[in-house]
C-alpha cells in the first residue's frame, strides 16, 4: 500500500470520527436549547430530534451513483488525451468525492447514536449500504483503477478509454 494510499485512508478515519461527533455533539446542543431556551426566539423553532428517515434519504440517494458514472467516463475522454491537468482533475476529485462521502456517513453514524442513546432506536446501517459503495467504488477509483495506472498500459489504454467511455454509461443503470 503507498503512502498516498495511507494518507488518504488517514484523512478518511479523521473525516468519519470528526463528522460522527460533530453530529452527536450539534444534536445534544439542539436537545439542550431546546429544553432550556424554548422561550428564546428563533431557539424554540429548533426540532427537538431530526427525523430518523434522514439518514436514509441522504444515503441512498443517486447521487453518488451518477457522480461515479460521471467519473468513469471523464476518466475514458482522459485517457484519449494527454493532460497531467486532467489527470490530476480525475484524482483529486475521486479523492475528495471519498472525503465527502465518508463524512455522510459521519453524520449517519452520529445520528443513529444519538437516536439510538435518546430514542432506543435500533440501529440500521442497512440504510448506509448505498454510501458505503459508493466509498468503496471512489476508493478503487483513486487507487487501483486511477488514472495512472492506466496510462502505464501504453497503448492499450485506448482500448481501455473506449471500454470506460462505454462502461460510465451503463453505471447508471447497474447502480
Amino acid at each position: 500500500m503507498s503512502q498516498d494510499s495511507i494518507d488518504l485512508l488517514k484523512v478518511l478515519a479523521a473525516t468519519v470520527l470528526v463528522f460522527a461527533a460533530g453530529t452527536l455533539v450539534m444534536l445534544y446542543v439542539i436537545y439542550l436549547l431546546s429544553q432550556y431556551g424554548a422561550d428564546l426566539p428563533m431557539i424554540g423553532s429548533l426540532p427537538l430530534t431530526a427525523p430518523p428517515e434522514m439518514v436514509p434519504l441522504l444515503a441512498n440517494t443517486q447521487l453518488f451513483a451518477t457522480l461515479a458514472a460521471a467519473h468513469v467516463t471523464a476518466m475514458g475522454l482522459a485517457l484519449l488525451l494527454t493532460s497531467q491537468t486532467i489527470d490530476m482533475a480525475l484524482l483529486i476529485t475521486s479523492k475528495a468525492v471519498a472525503v465527502v462521502i465518508t463524512a455522510l456517513i459521519g453524520f449517519a453514524g452520529g445520528h443513529m447514536i444519538y437516536l439510538q442513546l435518546n430514542e432506543r432506536t435500533a440501529l440500521n446501517l442497512q440504510a448506509l449500504t448505498p454510501a458505503l459503495i459508493a466509498l468503496v467504488a471512489f476508493l478503487v477509483l483513486s487507487s487501483v483503477l486511477s488514472i495512472p495506472s492506466f496510462r502505464q498500459l501504453g497503448n492499450l489504454r485506448f482500448v481501455v478509454a473506449i471500454g470506460l467511455i462505454l462502461i460510465g454509461p451503463m453505471l447508471l443503470l447497474w447502480l
